[in-house]
């Protein structure tokens, strides 16, 4: 039902002190599909267990040639290091096809509101890349506005900053960005502030031109790739400004850790149907086992990250 593939390295490019592009193939040579803003799970063996790591695309189809991930290593985390420390061109690695919704419209918006925080600029840069590329490929659709408010350290360690420093030049009255650094003082385009809740209904205020209209509330999507925290606080920002929930989309790197325990009993089964890719597969759970849990342990292969 999932099915895997293999990809080879063809190029590794240091972006910051903490972050490395890596450009990907395809090993068997057949096309890999992706759209901006997706994401593919890597597929690592631990002590003969598989583990799962997912890690957006930074790169747009029709734009790049070949599809490319960038990876932040993260502190004791175990395979973002593996892969800035040992994974070089040449070597090959087992993942997933493209997931992920943290997808362009697909209907006309006037304005497009990104606000990200680290890593989390990576999808971004796939939906920067196809958007402010839409003229050299020759799209003929009204090209919204976008607004970029990105929050990082300082400058050294802020991913991607040289290109969007060219997208702010090239791009003047259709693209903004607006740095926020916790501990680097008098930069272009960037505030010496921690972003919260005031500053950014103040940044939403200012770029609308000091009120939400009608107009703002219906044609204006808002794209958060965050951490937890601040994806909350703009979320509730956005919602006192009353914009919609439905204009708000979010990609969430860190899993949910308050899940709830659960007691399973193997004595009461529940039926479940997958399907997908043609196929059909009809297994058991037990009462209060998640489905992927019961699909790992039975030895099918059902999709996930």
């Amino acid at each position: 039902m999932e099915e895997k593939r293999l990809l080879r390295i063809t190029g590794r490019v240091q972006e910051t002190p903490e972050a490395y592009t890596f450009t990907l193939e395809p090993a068997d040579g057949r096309p890999y599909d992706y759209r901006p803003g997706q994401y593919l799970s890597l597929i690592f063996d631990r002590n003969g267990r598989e583990e799962r790591r997912a890690y957006s695309f930074s790169t747009c189809p029709g734009v790049d040639d070949l599809p490319a991930i960038t990876v932040k290593r993260v502190v004791n985390g175990e395979y973002s290091n593996r892969l800035i420390k040992r994974a070089e061109p040449g070597d090959t690695l087992p993942a997933t096809p493209a997931n992920g919704r943290f997808l362009l419209p697909e209907r006309p918006v006037d304005t497009l509101v990104y606000l990200a925080a680290g890593s989390g600029i990576t999808p971004v840069m796939g939906h920067l890349k196809c958007l402010l590329a839409a003229k050299k490929t020759g799209t003929k659709a009204k090209a919204p506005k976008i607004l970029l408010l990105y929050a990082s350290r300082d400058s050294r360690s802020t991913i991607f900053k040289a290109q969007i420093d060219r997208w702010i030049a090239e791009f003047p009255g259709r693209f903004e960005c607006t740095y926020f650094f916790s501990r680097e003082k008098d930069v272009a385009h960037a505030l010496f502030r921690h972003l919260n809740n005031g500053l950014f209904e103040q940044q939403l205020l200012r770029y609308f031109g000091a009120a939400v209209t009608a107009r703002h509330k219906k044609s204006t999507l808002f794209y958060l790739c965050a951490p937890t925290a601040l994806m909350r606080m703009a979320t509730m920002t956005l919602r006192v400004l009353d914009f919609p929930d439905d204009s708000i989309i979010k990609e969430t790197f860190v899993p949910d850790k308050n899940l709830p325990s659960r007691v399973i009993n193997p004595n009461v089964t529940h039926t479940i149907v997958a399907t997908g890719n043609n196929e059909r597969i009809e297994f058991q759970t037990f009462e209060d086992e998640t489905i992927l849990g019961a699909a790992l342990r039975l030895g099918i292969a059902l999709p996930y990250s």
